[in-house]
């Protein structure tokens, strides 16, 4: 099925229980600090509903019924990209699909682990993956996916950790009906406006770690679940957001701690539960598509960053000057790349034979992904450096909205004759929620840090080819192997017996000592 919006709303409330700036939450779809997020997140029950864009959001399922296209498993390099859209569409329109994006991107991995395991152990999680697929689908039920661990002493392992065994969630007990869980995740994104959790384990675990090797579904109203709602910027409310970004629409997810206080999980809903030989192929596989998501994100983020940049030259008469247009041509550079890099990703998508999907190449995802997170803290610099130190002492829309301080904003903080003063503190209260340092650290962080990012890279490159390059040019055996190199044209063999003879008359032959 297809859920509206009042559907989707109607589900929030289910018991849960939500602590936000030290008070148990009532009700999220009415607490001042969660209802934008619950507004954004219902973007994604919105736009399947609207005709313009069905065609992209639906498809039917077996039984012929219409579902989420988000919650099928892309089969084809074109339903990748298809994916892709889905994702950037969604975050152009200011929603992201919050409970679309890293609940599917836990969904997909948990299904090519699933058939690894089932493959080598004779395990039946793929029946459960894909019952609880449908069970998604039948219900368009919105799903957040729960993978950061809270870690403890970094130094140390899972269960070599000296203060006590709960800084990796890990499994409890073990029963005929289930499996009861204790432990906690952190920096889950879009939490309060999902219905569940798809959680997975954060890191590749050895034998002595195996209870930490978990993977499982979970109702976020469920009985011993509790979510700590963290707001990473301060937020403005009313007709304020129109001139605050995050606040209007804005890609702004409320990050959440999920304690999980002795949880019980049916084993129906268990994914991986000790299999610690494949807690690297789920984790991986989370990290392969949920880095094609970061990529989507950050072309809507990226596409503002650089236009809102782009607008403040033009209200401040700065358009004409080189050096601006330079810092100008490198954003936009920033911002292509990004975006063809992941476009890329899904048409040198491969293969996974055991599920049947396409994985997004990780040499390009995990390339899109770095060039953003290490090119952002200079984009900010840019936007700050281009808009002047108004970037922070900007006023506020009550200010604006003051009778006794309008008329002196509106006289002193014009810039270019012909544009409103509204518009130019907007542009430039967008400037400043963008560079702030939440934005900073998220898009260098989310979906793995620059460190992940480069294991990913180094894993995924082709060094063997790199290595057939340098011996072909250099006659060292072992390059002839290669499906590439090995395969081209020998300009020594092919050319060079049919080159007149060398003439010798030159310089270049003589002693010359």
């Amino acid at each position: 099925m297809i859920r509206t919006v009042e559907q989707y709303l109607e589900s929030l409330d289910d018991g849960r229980v939500v602590y936000c700036l030290g008070e148990r939450v009532k009700d999220v779809r009415t607490h001042p600090m969660l209802r934008t997020i619950i507004r954004s997140a219902a973007l994604d029950f919105a736009m399947p509903n609207d005709p313009k864009f069905h065609d992209l959001y639906v498809t039917k399922d077996a039984d012929g019924e219409d579902v989420n296209f988000l919650l099928t498993p892309p089969r084809s390099k074109e339903e990748l990209l298809r994916r892709r859209e889905c994702f950037i569409t969604g975050i152009r329109s200011g929603g992201g699909f919050l409970v679309h994006c890293m609940g599917v991107d836990a969904l997909a991995a948990c299904t090519l682990a699933a058939n690894k395991m089932d493959r080598a152990l004779g395990t039946g999680y793929v029946q459960r993956v894909e019952s609880y697929r449908r069970f998604l689908q039948k219900g368009d039920v919105g799903i957040t996916g729960a993978m950061t661990d809270v870690k403890g002493d970094r130094s140390l392992h899972a269960s070599q950790q000296v203060q006590h065994k709960d800084f990796y969630l890990r499994v409890v007990d073990k029963q005929k009906d289930g499996i009861t869980v204790r432990g906690a995740k952190i920096h889950i994104s879009a939490t309060p406006c999902a219905n569940e959790a798809i959680v997975l384990p954060c890191r590749t675990h050895g034998e002595d770690d195996r209870d930490y090797a978990l993977s499982f579904a979970v109702p976020l109203g469920a009985r011993g679940v509790k979510l700590l709602a963290v707001e990473p910027v301060t937020r403005t409310y009313g007709e304020e957001a129109a001139w605050d970004y995050p606040h209007a629409w804005g890609l702004q997810p409320t990050e959440c701690l999920i304690v999980f206080d002795d949880v019980f999980i049916p084993w129906e809903r268990v994914f991986m539960c000790q299999e610690w030989q494949f807690s690297r192929d789920i984790t991986y596989g989370f990290a392969s598509f949920h880095r094609l998501f970061g990529t989507c994100k950050m072309v809507g983020e990226l596409e503002k960053l650089t236009g809102a940049v782009r607008l403040i030259t033009e209200y401040n008469g700065l358009e004409k000057y080189e050096h601006i247009r330079n810092k100008l041509a490198w954003m936009a550079m920033i911002t292509n790349t990004v975006a063809n890099l992941g476009e890329m990703s899904c048409i040198k998508a491969t293969l996974d034979e055991a599920s049947g999907m396409m994985v997004p190449d990780l040499m390009l995802t995990n390339s899109a992904k770095f060039i953003f997170a290490d090119s952002f803290h200079q984009m900010c610099q840019i936007a700050q450096d281009i808009c002047g130190g108004i970037a922070t002492t900007v006023p506020s829309y009550r200010d604006w909205k003051n009778p006794e301080t309008h008329d002196y904003i509106e006289k002193y903080l014009g810039a270019r004759a012909g544009v409103p003063t509204a518009d130019r503190i907007k542009v430039i209260r967008m400037i400043k929620d963008m560079t702030h340092n939440y934005y900073q650290i998220d898009h260098i962080h989310g979906e793995g840090s620059r460190a992940a990012q480069q294991i990913f890279l180094y894993f995924s490159a082709d060094w063997n080819r790199y290595k057939a390059a340098v011996k072909r040019d250099l006659h060292i055996d072992g390059w002839q192997s290669d499906p590439v190199y090995g395969q081209l044209v020998d300009a020594e063999k092919a050319v060079e017996p049919k080159m007149p003879p060398i003439d010798k008359s030159y310089r270049l032959f003589s002693n010359l000592d």
